[in-house]
């Protein structure tokens, strides 16, 4: 198998969601920012970055240096944190099936390594580390450069507009999952080649089309 798939890790291989959005609250008041009630978080999975960003009284220019004292914090508690449910299996299934695997990711390289070694996931090829989480088309390019990997070899998965975006802007073929961050409305906006709704879907995807 000469093909790789390129996972999004928060979000896509574990769902950080709720911490990102705890924390994000315990940082608000410092810096003026409104909090998130627990209703409201359906309604800004429907929303770009920039209407969060608007919605949540953030000017978007300060938003990359929110995004970074989010991903700080939870880095303490990132290794005991537990997979989304059933993408272990898939993951193993997909290493099985003869497909290369890898991840981006912004976390540091020794939590990240942690929970992949407290979740019997460490089987990954390829390791992507980046400190800017608002650069996922470059980061992309940078990788396949890196690791002289050609694009039409490469499926990117992932579970933000953002990701499908980055993904399309280097000629991916792109899955979007809808169990992360944004919601499934606002992925099919981006008009991935697939949505998965629940793991095993990403090895039904995967066994019709390689």
């Amino acid at each position: 198998m000469d093909k790789t798939i390129l996972f999004n890790f928060n979000g896509t291989l574990l769902n950080t969601k709720h911490l990102a959005i705890n924390i994000f609250n315990e940082i608000a008041g410092k810096y003026e920012y409104r909090k998130i009630a627990e209703e409201e978080i359906p309604y800004l999975s429907t929303l770009s970055v920039r209407d969060r960003c608007r919605v949540l009284n953030i000017p978007i220019y300060k938003m990359p240096i929110a995004g970074m004292k989010i991903k700080q914090r939870y880095q303490q508690y990132l290794p005991d944190l537990e997979p989304v449910k059933g993408i272990h299996g898939v993951i193993v299934q997909l290493k099985k099936m003869g497909f290369q695997l890898g991840f981006l990711t912004t976390n540091s390289r020794d939590t990240t390594s942690r929970f992949l070694i407290n979740n019997s996931m460490d089987i990954f090829d390829y390791a992507h580390y980046s400190f800017n989480p608002f650069s996922k088309k470059g980061e992309i390019s940078f990788f396949l450069k890196v690791h002289n990997l050609k694009a039409e070899d490469i499926i990117y998965i992932g579970d933000e507009l953002r990701d499908i975006k980055a993904a399309k802007q280097n000629q991916l073929y792109c899955i979007a999952v809808s169990w992360g961050y944004d919601s499934k409305e606002l992925l099919e906006a981006g008009e991935p080649n697939h949505i998965a709704d629940r793991p095993q879907d990403i090895l039904n995807i995967l066994q019709s089309k390689f």
